[in-house]
């Protein structure tokens, strides 16, 4: 029986943290669309900036420093060289509160997760 708790419990854990995480990437697509990410960064296409599938490949497991990049305090890991780019859109980002600018980096690195 409490083998089956364990059991229950975990499976409970993983499901919770799951839809949370669902939920912070759906506030991180609000603020994607709000900022006017969505005119440079294509789900699945490269155009003037790297697609979401290219930035979520280059920053997956590594959301910290995706945050790090969007506050303007560490280099871009994808595509450096057209970086300069994102500058004066970034200083829009830089205003998000912690809570928001983590939703964002979800909803950035979860383009791994979803179909294009």
């Amino acid at each position: 029986m409490k083998k089956a708790m364990a059991g229950f419990s975990i499976l409970a854990l993983f499901l919770c943290n799951s839809w949370a995480q669902d939920i912070s990437a759906q506030k991180g697509k609000e603020i994607f669309d709000a900022k006017g990410c969505a005119v440079c960064h294509k789900a699945d296409m490269d155009t003037i900036g790297p697609s979401l599938a290219t930035i979520a490949r280059g920053y997956l497991g590594k959301e910290v420093e995706l945050v790090s990049y969007l506050r303007g305090q560490a280099p871009a890991i994808v595509d450096p060289a057209r970086a300069p780019v994102m500058d004066p859109q970034l200083v829009k980002i830089r205003t998000l509160f912690d809570p928001d600018m983590q939703a964002l980096a979800t909803y950035i690195v979860s383009a791994n997760d979803r179909p294009f």
